[in-house]
């Protein structure tokens, strides 16, 4: 749907750019189709998080306003104040093609976060995908629990060093009983759970205490 909307927004900025030459008033009525492509597109970023929702919304209307706001509001203006002169020295072209390059990129922004938030995001900030978070209370109260041998301290898994670095993380990343999870390094987790580290670096993965800025929790 993301991508459809775009084509669509693309295919008519670029047909209404060839129409405007033989007819000045071709960009009149197309709200009612700019505005529905580009309300898809807005809607489509809504699950994939806080920061692709906001650059949709801002790209959206840069390039509607590009697109027809600003010759609508000019065409306003011009038929109210006929005598007005502030508009001759304007080009209107350049000033349209300027909020609809900068809406595109916010959208094309938008849609690439969406899709691999890996390549904004700082290094261990996340470690490939989200997990669910670990609940030591509501593992102890499942079935499961039954078999599972002692429960450990998550720092009791940590060096001393690892310790102090793990208080600078909301959650750190662990296999527990085969699975992975985002686990708080002040929970407790079963005797044998693995904490997840970097291949090169072999430092912790997880989600820092402070947001970088395209994590939002």
């Amino acid at each position: 749907m993301s991508f459809i909307s775009l084509a669509t927004v693309i295919v008519l900025e670029v047909f209404l750019i060839l129409q405007s030459e033989t007819n000045p008033d071709v960009r009149q009525g197309v709200d009612s189709i700019l505005v529905p492509m580009l309300g898809l597109f807005v809607l489509s970023t809504f699950w994939r998080g806080s920061i692709p929702t906001f650059l949709s919304l801002a790209g959206a209307m840069s390039v509607y306003g590009g697109t027809y706001y600003v010759y609508a509001k000019a065409v306003h203006v011009i038929h109210k104040y006929p005598e007005a002169k502030v508009l001759e020295n304007i080009n209107l072209d350049s000033i349209g093609m300027f909020y609809f390059l900068v809406g595109m990129l916010s959208l094309f922004l938008s849609l690439a976060i969406g899709l691999k938030p890996s390549f904004f995001r700082a290094k261990g900030a996340q470690y490939r995908q989200p997990y669910p978070v670990w609940d030591s209370d509501d593992y102890l109260g499942s079935p499961s629990s039954l078999n599972s041998g002692q429960m450990v301290p998550v720092n009791g898994l940590l060096s001393v060093t690892e310790r102090y670095v793990a208080t600078k993380y909301k959650y750190i990343i662990m296999v527990i009983e085969g699975k992975t999870y985002f686990v708080s390094p002040y929970d407790w987790v079963p005797e044998g759970s693995i904490v997840v580290r970097d291949k090169e670096s072999r430092s912790l993965l997880g989600v820092p205490e402070v947001s970088d800025g395209f994590n939002v929790w």
